[in-house]
């Protein structure tokens, strides 16, 4: 009986108490609370780091596939038997050599979309500042698919096998391929892809991977890039490596070093006394009558790390992503795209030739940790690694973190109309004219 009139007695006070401030102010950060967290899961499900992230689609081709078909379009046009579109070449001064290293794969083959939207959508000024070098780095290469093709000639400033190599070298490359040694293969294809734009005497070298889809307005957004560091490092041109065109989100979550997440108990704290602060001078003024201590209660204790929790789900590059020029010394990955000084690539040539055989992008990083050299990033990455599927026996898993999570969702009016703002910038109009 005594538990049946406990029972009732709490029943019966239920409605006052649903009717207290501080019950309404629960209700309600609940239900804001819960709008947020349905929103986060709707449109944060890209980032890697976040609590929110999904894999389920994170890999379908958005961007990537528009793109690829304007490539192709754009390629089959100038590989016609006759009257193809008239291309525009490299001029006699370059400003940027961009160099690919490309190899026939056993599956899927992603060389001509690479170049094709690495060309298509520039503007004649850009072009002209722009030579187009290719390696074809299989020892036969009448086995790649693209080969003696006209787009070639029509398109591409220079492309070619090994030259200048001895007969020996040759022999020891053909058994690097037989015994599948891309460690050594690997190291050798990106000097020499280094070496062949030194001699153009290019300002920029920029070394692609043969596997990838380029963003329209690429070019201008490197080259705005490369201004803003120039200005930067004026005073010292030697103090950088490289920028790097393509990096992946995997690497840019949360880390032990970053002060918000090494001490988040002392995060919540803080906003919890801060918060305790502010409701107590409110209270001390004409709010008094709204800011009981029940209310002050759940807002300090309940609302507060709530939401302060809600932030951290969110993932660290939702809250705080990069763009423009930015430092990435480390968190950056591979070499899908990098640019280098014209200043710098000898060093990286003798370094690389010394170590002679490892991961590319591993050695990259060790000679920039040994020589100080910081290294740039253009945020967000203007390209995206399609390559899925590694072309040097590398795992799935490792080729698909190779991956920009937020590319795929590039609006391709919204890239022209920024390439069109870019192109009547005066930093980009005097660095396309060497004028810097």
């Amino acid at each position: 009986m005594r538990l049946t009139r406990l029972t009732h007695h709490y029943i019966s006070l239920l409605p006052q108490l649903l009717r207290s401030r501080a019950a309404k102010i629960f209700l309600a950060s609940l239900c804001l609370w819960l709008l947020i967290f349905e929103y986060c899961r709707f449109q944060l499900w890209r980032d890697p780091h976040s609590a929110f992230f999904n894999d389920r689609n994170v890999y379908d081709l958005k961007y990537s596939l528009y793109r690829e078909r304007e490539s192709r379009h754009f390629i089959s046009r100038h590989n016609s038997p006759s009257d193809p579109p008239e291309s525009v070449k490299s001029g006699p001064d370059p400003l940027v050599c961009a160099a690919f290293v490309t190899v026939r794969r056993g599956q899927d083959d992603y060389f001509d979309p690479s170049i094709g939207s690495l060309l298509h959508g520039l503007d004649t000024q850009e072009r002209q500042a722009l030579y187009v070098s290719v390696l074809f780095a299989d020892t036969d290469p009448t086995r790649h698919p693209s080969w003696g093709q006209k787009w070639m000639d029509r398109l591409v400033d220079d492309a070619g096998s090994y030259r200048n190599v001895s007969q020996e070298s040759l022999d020891h490359l053909r058994g690097l391929e037989t015994e599948r040694n891309f460690y050594e293969k690997g190291i050798f294809d990106y000097t020499y892809a280094l070496e062949a734009c030194q001699q153009t005497n290019a300002p920029y070298t920029i070394v692609f991977e043969d596997d990838i889809i380029v963003a329209t307005g690429w070019m201008a957004r490197t080259v705005k890039g490369l201004s803003e560091i120039y200005h930067t490092t004026q005073t010292n041109m030697n103090s950088w490596v490289y920028l790097r065109l393509f990096y992946t989100e995997t690497a840019l979550g949360w880390e032990s070093s970053d002060f918000a997440y090494r001490n988040m108990p002392l995060i919540f704290f803080l906003n919890m006394l801060l918060v305790s602060a502010c409701l107590f001078l409110l209270r001390r003024g004409r709010f008094a009558p709204y800011l009981d201590y029940a209310s002050m209660s759940v807002i300090c204790l309940v609302c507060v790390p709530a939401f302060t929790g809600l932030v951290y789900m969110m993932g660290k590059y939702t809250i705080m992503p990069l763009r423009g020029v930015v430092e990435m010394n480390k968190s950056g990955c591979c070499t899908q795209a990098l640019v280098f000084p014209r200043e710098q690539v000898d060093g990286v040539v003798q370094f690389l030739r010394e170590k002679k055989a490892g991961q590319t992008d591993s050695l990259l990083e060790e000679y920039a940790d040994h020589t100080g050299l910081t290294r740039y990033a253009l945020a967000p990455p203007v390209l995206q690694h399609v390559g899925l599927k590694s072309s040097r026996d590398n795992l799935d898993i490792n080729t698909q973190s190779t991956w920009a999570f937020w590319f795929e969702e590039n609006d391709p009016g919204a890239l022209r109309r920024e390439h069109e703002k870019l192109l009547s910038d005066g930093d980009v109009l005097r660095s396309l004219e060497h004028d810097v």
